[in-house]
């Protein structure tokens, strides 16, 4: 019943709040915000039908390194598909100190996905994500997409981004800097207390899932995180419906997003039940 109560309190903050969405310089200290390439994917976009349209990229499971993804590596997965045919792209950050192919298994996204998408499970240069201003791991999420639209049919309408833990804290990240390259994001145990949201533009749809009983990043910091994202994109606490057993959908949002938040009792993890809730979001995101 807490957390019920807590997001109701929260949301209703969002739906009476007068706050400005957008960087705001406080004059307390300077933005620290995300420095895209210049003439990159994240700020040129991705071309409508990429070159990978016009070639027949081979299916399977494949080191990331091949793509340019340095020695670091990590997997992507490509589905059968006819040739030409644009394919999502759902790209999956792991925790601290993990894997790419780690984050594969705890996710669990290709089943519900069913050959539907390609999927890319990077592994981070240092081990967890950057996020500073010039976030090394940033501008090599940006040459990924570029050089995965130059290999893959992708559909560069429907890119998204998910992740756990650090690797969630990083997906925040991009989705505050970035929100234009991603029709949604996915969140497992995250938080955005970890890099200047004063940066954050434009609208985001996105879920956010976290264990009440987190002993690593604190339930109310989860929460406070689909608090900002609802106050960003004017979403209205009346318009909350069940969605299953654990999440709330905000599907009326001033911005044309949505917004959902899945509460569960469990600590610091990705309950087996993420990766089916995640892919249906995903796929009916507006």
């Amino acid at each position: 019943m807490r957390s019920v109560v807590s997001v109701s309190l929260l949301l209703a903050i969002a739906c009476n709040s007068t706050t400005p969405v957008g960087p705001v310089d406080s004059g307390s200290f300077p933005l620290q915000c995300f420095e895209p390439l210049d003439g990159g994917v994240f700020l040129a976009g991705l071309p409508p039908t990429g070159r990978g349209c016009n070639t027949s990229a081979d299916a399977g499971v494949f080191d990331l390194a091949a793509l340019g993804w340095s020695s670091q590596g990590g997997v992507l997965v490509i589905p059968p598909s006819a040739p030409g045919t644009p394919l999502p792209v759902v790209v999956v950050f792991h925790g601290a100190y993990s894997t790419g192919e780690a984050a594969r298994e705890a996710f669990g996204l290709e089943g519900p996905a069913d050959g539907g998408a390609i999927f890319v499970y990077p592994n981070a240069a240092q081990g967890t994500w950057d996020i500073r201003p010039t976030s090394t791991d940033g501008r090599k999420v940006d040459r990924l997409l570029q050089r995965l639209s130059d290999s893959a049919c992708i559909d560069p309408r429907r890119v998204f981004a998910a992740g756990f833990s650090a690797g969630a804290v990083f997906t925040l990240y991009l989705g505050c800097n970035v929100p234009g390259t991603f029709r949604a994001v996915g969140v497992v145990a995250g938080t955005d207390d970890r890099f200047d949201t004063r940066c954050c533009s434009g609208p985001l749809s996105a879920v956010l899932v976290h264990g009440t009983t987190d002993s690593v990043i604190a339930y109310g910091a989860g929460m406070g995180a689909f608090a900002n994202i609802a106050i960003r994109d004017h979403c209205r606490f009346d318009s909350s419906v069940r969605d299953g057993t654990n999440c709330t959908l905000y599907a009326s949002c001033g911005t044309g997003g949505v917004t959902e938040w899945c509460s569960w009792v469990g600590n610091h993890e990705v309950p087996t039940w993420a990766g089916d809730t995640l892919w249906q979001f995903f796929s009916t995101a507006p």
